[in-house]
């Protein structure tokens, strides 16, 4: 679906990032670059040696290093990797691993390193019943220290297998890396409202989009929806050149927002969670349509409809 999408439109300049992924083997970093590649799950094997990879995302293209995680590898490919002139470090943490001193002292020896490279901490597989909670992590890393440093250090925890609060932690190394990581914009272009168990859809259109770009954008999310039916909260992005659609649910309803490429994704996530909570009790009573939707979305975030006469920095028309 995302390499159809991108056919259509013509692609803007990209800025090429140096990424290198590690941590211990097993943490999830194929994983993570693959859900990167394909905006979905998909099983993999353990990396031996490295793995290079290419992955756009937003307006960045990151040049990945994947590296293994044996002992083997932490020894012979991690320092000169790391010491090359590299744009950001993202550190893999599976949560449910016992091997915490281990990786806390890969974590913090890595990181020396590359003293001036962002980092990305990453507790990944959130959604393993053996999970340690976020902030044993952090305490136990001693991870406070890190955040304190003079070099930006995002720390997330995320699922990479069902994208829960995935896009939030590359959408914030995306904003770093762009200087942007203060901006927490989000214009709405188009707002899709499914209702799985009515099976009602509202739609909120804010600027023309051409059928052909709305059926796709609309195949978008049937397809996604068959990738989050499994779970009752879920998550995934789709991208176009120029637009790009976030699709959010929480059982039983499915959001999806079509957004501008380099627009905030972690904001236009917080509108779609309020927005299905604020609209759940319309639904309830039958009183809800789409010309509601419409006016709920005007009243609560007028600041983030797109407006294209006045936001001359985008490039985008209308079509």
């Amino acid at each position: 679906m995302s390499s159809i999408l991108r056919r259509i439109f013509k692609g803007k300049e990209t800025i090429n990032y140096e990424i290198v992924i590690i941590g211990l083997d097993n943490a999830g970093k194929t994983t993570i670059v693959n859900r990167m590649l394909r905006s979905e799950f998909i099983p993999t094997t353990r990396t031996l040696g490295v793995n290079y990879r290419t992955v756009k995302y937003r307006q960045i293209l990151f040049n990945i290093v994947d590296l293994g995680g044996q002992e083997i590898y932490r020894n012979l490919l991690w320092k000169p990797a790391l010491e090359k002139r590299i744009s950001a470090i993202v550190f893999v943490l599976d949560s449910a691993d016992i091997r915490l001193k281990e990786a806390s002292e890969a974590f913090w020896e890595s990181i020396k390193h590359n003293p001036e490279a962002p980092v990305l901490f990453i507790a990944n597989k959130i959604d393993l019943p053996g999970a340690r909670p976020f902030d044993s992590i952090v305490k136990d890393l001693n991870l406070t220290h890190a955040v304190r440093s003079s070099r930006p250090v995002g720390l997330f925890r995320i699922s990479a297998k069902t994208g829960e609060n995935f896009y939030d932690a590359f959408d914030w190394l995306a904003d770093v890396l762009s200087g942007s990581e203060s901006t927490f914009r989000c214009k709405l272009r188009v707002v899709i409202m499914i209702d799985l168990e009515s099976h009602s859809i509202w739609t909120a259109k804010f600027v023309n989009i051409s059928k052909t770009i709305l059926d796709q954008f609309n195949s978008g999310i049937s397809e996604t929806m068959s990738q989050l039916t499994k779970n009752p909260v879920g998550m995934e992005v789709i991208t176009a050149s120029d637009l790009q659609l976030v699709v959010v649910k929480t059982h039983p309803l499915v959001v999806g927002m079509i957004i501008g490429y380099s627009d905030s994704v972690v904001r236009s996530k917080l509108i779609a969670e309020r927005l299905m909570k604020t609209a759940s009790s319309s639904i309830e009573i039958d009183q809800f349509d789409s010309h509601v939707l419409t006016k709920l979305i005007r009243k609560q975030w007028p600041l983030d409809i797109y407006k294209p006469k006045q936001d001359s920095e985008e490039n985008n028309e209308e079509v």
